[in-house]
């Protein structure tokens, strides 16, 4: 699911961001051939949450080459899209990844798209529950990805941060569910979330509008 909205500019009237963002969309492509795969998967399957999406994962595997990082967390695999994002730009930087996923499915999906996409021998992915997980892994993390139940994303905050090395960012998705106006089950925990991070004097943090909104801070 992708934002669809009108914004007014003082010169041009009225700009659809949809437009916007198929206009970016014409210019990204793919950074591992079995993604394409992957989000063909993502189509057919009912009953599964939406991975990250193109524009998000091309911004994962950018940060990532960016600060240069060597080691990153994700809690949440779905089919492995974002995961493979990472696991990509990893294997430029050096890097390694550890990756939790709750749903023993998605865990033996994300398990067999890593292997296809080259990337299984960087990536330790672990079947476990992300609040749990969490208190079990050693940091620090350059990077750590919030992707999995949004009911748990301010619970596992605190030690998000802690993971988080000095400069580090966690980035977290679907962090505009509420203006979206999805259901308050979903769409509050992320707000709520959006408020902590925000307020927060330890990080530093933006909302990109792209795929359901990401917010991103970096660790001040």
């Amino acid at each position: 699911m992708s934002l669809e909205y009108n914004i007014s500019n003082k010169f041009y009237g009225v700009i659809s961001i949809d437009n916007v963002a198929k206009y970016i969309e014409s210019f990204i492509s793919l950074d591992n051939d079995h993604l394409a795969t992957i989000l063909l998967e993502e189509e057919r399957r009912v009953g599964i949450n939406p991975s990250v999406g193109i524009e998000v994962g091309k911004v994962l595997g950018l940060l990532i080459r960016m600060i240069n990082a060597k080691k990153v967390l994700e809690f949440g695999t779905c089919l492995g899209f974002s995961t493979v994002c990472m696991g990509q730009a990893l294997l430029e930087t050096g890097g390694k990844l550890i990756s939790v996923e709750k749903d023993k499915d998605l865990y033996e999906d994300t398990k067999k798209n890593i292997e296809l996409a080259g990337v299984f021998e960087i990536v330790e992915l672990i079947c476990g529950d992300a609040e749990k997980a969490i208190k079990e892994i050693n940091g620090p993390f350059d990077i750590i990805l919030q992707d999995s139940s949004k009911s748990v994303y301010t619970n596992m905050l605190e030690e998000c941060i802690k993971l988080t090395r000095k400069g580090g960012l966690i980035i977290a998705d679907d962090t505009l569910f509420k203006p979206m106006g999805m259901p308050a089950q979903l769409s509050e925990p992320v707000h709520k979330y959006n408020e902590m991070v925000f307020s927060d004097k330890r990080l530093y943090s933006i909302i990109l509008p792209i795929g359901d909104g990401v917010t991103i801070s970096t660790k001040l």
